[in-house]
This record gives C-alpha cells, sequence and structure tokens, in this order.
C-alpha cells in the first residue's frame, strides 16, 4: 500500500484530484494538512509522518552539528 500527500491550496483542483483517483479505482479522501510541532509528536497527527517531515521538524532551531566521532571521542577513547 502506498500513501501519497498532495498539499493544495485549491479547492477546485483537490476535487479534480478526487475524481481522478476515484475513476483509477484508487481510495483516496482529503484533510486539512497538520503540520508536525511538539503538540502532534505528543497527541499523533492521526497519520506517519514522512521521512522529510521528521527531518524539517528536528532540524528546526538545531543549531550546528557536530561530528559523530567528536560527540561520542570521550567515550570512544576509555578502556
Amino acid at each position: 500500500m502506498t500513501t501519497l500527500i498532495i498539499k493544495s491550496n485549491s479547492e477546485e483542483k483537490t476535487h479534480l484530484l478526487l475524481q481522478f483517483a476515484e475513476e483509477l479505482g484508487l481510495s483516496a479522501t482529503a484533510q486539512d494538512f497538520k503540520e508536525l510541532d511538539t503538540a502532534a509528536l505528543v497527541k499523533g497527527i492521526g497519520r506517519k509522518a514522512t521521512d522529510e517531515e521528521l527531518m524539517e521538524y528536528l532540524s528546526k532551531d538545531a543549531g550546528t552539528p557536530i561530528n559523530i566521532e567528536d560527540a561520542f571521542a570521550k567515550y570512544l577513547n576509555q578502556k
């Protein structure tokens, strides 16, 4: 099964896409798109978040990334 998310700000285009999906024998629904935020992560957004959404959310205000070797150097050099 494949889930396709299409963002549209046109009700007419959304309606045409739903008609097209129906003609193809596909199951399609339209719903308001919920941006991924802290509340959505806690309560759920009613669907699986896409990899792109997760990366965008997790990289927001993340600051400068550090190298993984630098992050764990303290522990890797211990015996």
